[in-house]
C-alpha cells in the first residue's frame, strides 16, 4: 500500500494509504465516516469531496470540476475535487492535500 498526507481545518494531521485504483475521495472515504464527505458517490455533482492541493498533484481542475467548486467555501487557485484526482501512477508519499471543511 501508499500513503498520502491529509490536513484538516482543524490541523489533524494523518497518513492515508490507498491503491492505484483510487480517487483521492474514494481513498479518504473511511476517514470522513459521518461528514459531508463523497455525498454523491463520485459523480462530481456535489463538491463535498473539495480538496486544496499542497503538493504532488495537477491544481488544473477539469470543466465539470469548475462547475461545482464555484460552491465551494474556501476555494483557492489549488483547489480540486478528491473525486476526479485519480492516483494511478502517483508515488508513494508524494501527495499532501488540505480539507478545508472537515475538522
Amino acid at each position: 500500500m501508499k500513503t498520502f498526507r491529509v490536513i484538516t481545518r482543524s490541523g489533524r494531521d494523518f497518513n492515508v494509504e490507498y491503491n492505484d485504483s483510487d480517487n483521492i475521495m474514494v481513498a479518504l472515504y473511511d476517514s470522513f465516516k459521518g461528514e459531508p464527505w463523497g455525498d454523491c458517490g463520485g459523480s462530481c455533482i456535489c463538491a463535498t469531496c473539495h480538496v486544496e492541493v499542497v503538493e504532488g498533484y495537477s491544481t488544473t481542475p477539469n470543466e465539470d470540476e469548475e462547475d461545482q467548486l464555484v460552491y465551494t467555501s474556501n476555494r483557492t487557485d489549488r483547489s480540486r475535487l478528491g473525486c476526479q484526482c485519480e492516483l494511478d501512477g502517483i508515488p508513494d508519499k508524494s501527495l499532501v492535500v488540505k480539507v478545508n471543511h472537515i475538522d
